[in-house]
């Protein structure tokens, strides 16, 4: 039986564009998960994060909850709703 990391790995070798398309999914979920804790940090809730934005409540929880897409300038808008500095590193 192949382990996970075997099978990842020949998936890899089959389709190269495999390894990218999985590091972008994960970048994508710990954006999504910084977003929401700094927003519960803040002890603020979707709906007041919309607020200041001036955007509605399911657009935070989209940026949330799989953010695709999402520009630099949002994450700015995102950070100034929630009190936070934002720190890019490339």
């Amino acid at each position: 039986m192949k382990t996970l990391q075997q099978f990842k790995k020949e998936l890899i070798t089959e389709r190269p564009q495999l390894e990218e398309m999985i590091a972008s999914d994960l970048a994508e979920l710990r954006l999504s998960e910084q977003l929401r804790k700094i927003r519960k940090d803040a002890g603020l809730t979707q709906q007041a994060v919309a607020e200041r934005m001036h955007v509605t409540r399911a657009y935070v929880a989209q940026l949330e909850g799989k953010p695709q897409n999402i520009t630099l300038a949002t994450l700015l808008k995102y950070g100034r709703a929630v009190g936070a500095r934002l720190k890019v590193e490339v």
